[in-house]
């Protein structure tokens, strides 16, 4: 048997190595286990790339050319879809594709009113210059119906006015 020292000794080790081992077990699952993504987070996400395409549609309904907006909101749902695949084995990765994916979002809504914009002044500009060119083609039909005849004939005495015409039997 062992003496009331040795078996003191032997419960304060044992008592020592499983406390020791409870605080192992507890630092290692808070270090590796990050918050998780939760629903909110992802329905926030989808909430701005939802406002975003929105906007990209309002902007491009205005005639601008949105298609590098439309190349970002589909980043950014590849992140959210990202960040749900990898919730359950990597939360810290998750979280941050579903942060640059919400970024992403934002940064394309503040972009489209902008692009919107630009392509309203570029179909301004391009009614404009339908106009005048249509413009210009009826004034040059008008003018050649009411003096085409007769630039006609003084065109053909220039260019004829060298020539004498004979009757062909003498």
């Amino acid at each position: 048997m062992r003496s009331r020292g040795q078996a003191g000794a032997a419960t304060s080790t044992s008592k020592f190595c499983l406390v020791l081992a409870l605080v192992a077990l507890g630092l290692g699952s808070t270090a590796h286990r990050a918050s998780a993504v939760t629903q909110a987070q992802i329905s926030g996400a989808n909430g701005a790339i939802q406002a975003a395409f929105v906007s990209v549609h309002a902007a491009e309904s205005a005639g601008g050319n949105v298609s590098s907006l439309d190349a970002k909101l589909n980043d950014a749902i590849q992140l959210v879809q990202a960040a749900q695949g990898e919730n359950a084995t990597n939360p810290a990765q998750a979280a941050a594709d579903l942060q640059n994916a919400t970024a992403l979002a934002q940064s394309v809504a503040s972009a489209a009113p902008s692009v919107g914009h630009e392509g309203s002044a570029s179909r301004q500009t391009t009614e404009v210059t339908s106009l005048g060119a249509a413009s210009a083609i009826v004034v040059a039909a008008a003018l050649t119906y009411a003096f085409g005849g007769r630039i006609y004939r003084r065109a053909w005495l220039r260019l004829y006015r060298d020539y004498v015409v004979r009757p062909a039997n003498g």
